[in-house]
């Protein structure tokens, strides 16, 4: 993962766009976006992961039934799952997946993680953090730092970091939630993001699942884990800050982290 461009921008790529479909309702030129290439790359994602394939499958069936130009089905779509009216199928929130609540000991963590790598939210986004899109949007920024290293120590420093948010947080938790999307009543669009997602963090497990010793757990060991605590009662905002090791970056100035605009993925 050092050194690697190509899979950089590949990595990249992917979590961008992923952040942006999941984030708001997509637009008209994100989706005649998604048409350029496409052939090319339902083929290269088949070859890597069959899920990521079968997700862009998806996607184009998709397309090929919405008229260029428009994206009304996309949002209407968006609204059912994500927003409502009443209560929404979809609660992408880490909380939600670990505890069965909003606003729970998983979003302190992730508070937690982001002060250790001098991250912050933008104040205007009305999301918390353990929210998925979020998340996802982190991984961007964290890439760019390893992009932007001046030496393969400091990238090496900024991948250890992508591990910790995946192994931590992304991977115990998204997998299941992309499954739950890729299922979810009314998911025609965002059956193809569901798979998209879950082929993606399978590609990004294959690469975490050995850096560091700390092993993947399951969402089940999270929950359990969470379970033999007792109820979170505070405070929500905050958990100590991991002591700073020799192996992380020093904390860089903070920035805001919110999901970034989509783009297609090149490769896959």
């Amino acid at each position: 993962m050092i050194g690697d461009r190509d899979l950089l921008e590949f990595r990249r790529g992917y979590y961008d766009l992923l952040a942006g479909l999941l984030a708001a309702e997509p637009s008209a030129a994100l989706l005649d976006r998604l048409r350029e290439g496409l052939p090319g790359r339902v083929h290269a994602a088949r070859q890597l992961d069959p899920a990521l394939g079968e997700g862009w499958v998806v996607l184009a069936d998709y397309l090929d039934r919405q008229p260029p130009g428009t994206a009304e089905a996309a949002a209407d779509e968006y609204t059912r799952l994500f927003i409502g009216p009443g209560l929404p199928p979809l609660h992408p929130y880490e909380s939600y997946y670990v505890t069965g609540r909003l606003l729970d000991r998983p979003l302190a963590a992730v508070r937690s993680f982001l002060r250790s790598v001098g991250l912050e939210k933008d104040p205007a986004q009305p999301e918390p953090e353990d929210w998925l899109p979020f998340e996802l949007s982190v991984m961007t920024r964290l890439i760019d730092r390893q992009r932007d290293a001046g030496d393969p120590d400091a990238a090496a420093r900024w991948v250890d970091c992508q591990a910790r948010l995946l192994k931590q947080h992304i991977l115990i938790w998204g997998p299941r939630c992309a499954d739950d999307l890729s299922a979810a009543p009314g998911a025609d669009l965002y059956r193809g993001v569901g798979r998209l997602l879950r082929g993606f963090l399978e590609l990004e497990l294959g690469l975490v699942r050995d850096w560091g010793p700390e092993p993947v757990r399951t969402l089940e060991e999270a929950r359990a884990a969470v379970g033999s605590t007792g109820t979170w009662r505070g405070p929500l905002f905050e958990l100590p800050v991991e002591p700073s090791a020799p192996d992380r970056p020093p904390g860089p100035e903070p920035g805001s982290a919110t999901p970034t605009g989509p783009r297609a993925p090149s490769g896959a």
